[in-house]
């Protein structure tokens, strides 16, 4: 399972990081970064196998990543509404 999550957690960051290439918005970028957090966590799973971490610095680690990635998200959204509100006369990009 671990395999799928890493593969899936790639193309995910990837994608997003294309969007963000193609767009070069802030928001773009923030929600590329916080898609990036999914290759950290998955990246906790191997480290917690084979010993590298115990089990509360595993949760800690895959809790703060969870922290940062809405803390991201969030801010996109903000940063988003921010900006429309104050560029009144351009058009809705897609």
């Amino acid at each position: 399972m671990l395999g799928v999550g890493a593969v899936f957690s790639i193309l995910i960051a990837l994608l997003s990081f294309a969007a963000f290439v193609k767009r070069r918005t802030v928001s773009y970028l923030l929600i590329a970064v916080a898609f990036s957090t999914f290759l950290g966590k998955t990246s906790l799973g191997p480290a917690y196998l084979l010993g590298s971490t115990n089990t509360e610095m595993h949760h800690l680690l895959e809790h703060t990543l969870d922290v940062v990635m809405m803390a991201l998200v969030l801010a996109a959204v903000y940063y988003a509404y921010s900006s429309e509100n104050q560029d009144l006369g351009s058009s809705y990009r897609r």
